[in-house]
């Protein structure tokens, strides 16, 4: 019998963002303030209605302590 390997479906930018931010136990607020982004702006990346620059999302990762992988 063939082995059947699963790939789990890539989760979308927001929704990452959202997981990551909860598991962190963190609020959008505060998000902000440890990645000095302005919270109006949290608030459109977890909408999907802003993508962030390299630079925000390298100050995302680090205030959430994960890699950018």
């Amino acid at each position: 019998m063939p082995s059947l390997t699963l790939w789990p479906l890539p989760m979308h930018f927001p929704a990452r963002l959202i997981q990551l931010r909860k598991a962190a136990d963190m609020t959008q607020h505060h998000l902000g303030e440890a990645a000095s982004l302005h919270v109006n702006q949290i608030r459109r990346y977890e909408a999907g209605t802003a993508q962030p620059t390299l630079d925000a999302l390298i100050r995302l990762a680090k205030a959430l302590h994960v890699s950018l992988d």
